[in-house]
């Protein structure tokens, strides 16, 4: 199973590079079917070794999400996002606004989250202008440089400046929506506490882009933060449940 679901997102993704581009959704679909998906957790569930190596790529992440990451090659990295409401967290963690180095495609496989992107513009340092609700316009914002360690074990956040962004899309998307984004669109996830979310992504090659991260308030020195690893229980779990939804975004 995985090596078929490998070497078909494999010849996808090689067409995106190409230039084709919905080949990245098309590489998305071949895995969100609910039978390939549910194949494809069952085996990594049953056999220890994918299941270490998952283990070993998997964390959760500062924006409030466990990242599963399920298959990892070298021109993609197919990755679960789930948001589940806890006892331990009362408070969803807010997103900040951010890009990627890779393009994405993603389908919602449960749930629902608000996605927004953001344009910026002026000059960092300078204040006002924008509007926006939320906090989302003006001069509020606090820039940062992402970088990663090559082991991506730990990640650093450089500062450069304040910035002023405008907020361009907000839409409610929930389960069965899927969208490409490119590597330069700023964007967040603001989660829904009342249907914790559960999303499908599939990053394509890595693109000559730098990564920043936008926050409201100061995040801090630009010092390496270790990245918090899923433990095996914690996995097993997640994987268990997803592998137990009733119904997928794709059909096939």
């Amino acid at each position: 199973m995985i090596a078929d679901l490998e070497r078909d997102i494999g010849v996808c993704v090689g067409e995106y590079v190409g230039g084709r581009s919905e080949a990245l959704a098309d590489a998305l679909a071949v895995v969100a079917g609910a039978r390939a998906f549910q194949g494809l957790v069952g085996e990594i569930v049953g056999d220890q070794r994918r299941f270490g190596d998952v283990l070993e790529r998997s964390v959760w992440h500062p924006n409030g999400f466990a990242k599963i990451v399920l298959l990892d090659a070298p021109e993609y990295r197919l990755r679960l996002h789930v948001w589940r409401r806890t006892a331990a967290i009362p408070v969803v963690v807010q997103e900040n606004v951010h890009n990627h180095r890779w393009d994405f495609a993603t389908a919602i496989l449960a749930g629902g989250y608000r996605h927004q992107e953001f344009h910026a513009y002026g000059i960092p340092g300078e204040g006002g202008g924008g509007g926006g609700d939320g906090g989302d316009g003006g001069d509020g914002f606090y820039g940062y440089r992402y970088e990663s360690a090559k082991d991506r074990t730990a990640y650093t956040l450089s500062p450069f400046g304040r910035q002023r962004l405008t907020r361009v899309f907000d839409a409610y998307l929930s389960q069965g929506s899927r969208y490409t984004l490119s590597s330069v669109v700023l964007h967040k996830v603001v989660p829904d506490v009342t249907q914790p979310a559960v999303s499908l992504v599939l990053e394509g090659p890595h693109q000559p882009t730098t990564v920043e991260v936008f926050a409201a308030e100061e995040i801090g020195p630009g010092t390496a933060t270790p990245h918090t690893r899923l433990t095996p229980e914690s996995l097993m779990r997640q994987l268990s449940a997803v592998a137990a939804l009733p119904a997928f975004a794709y059909s096939h």
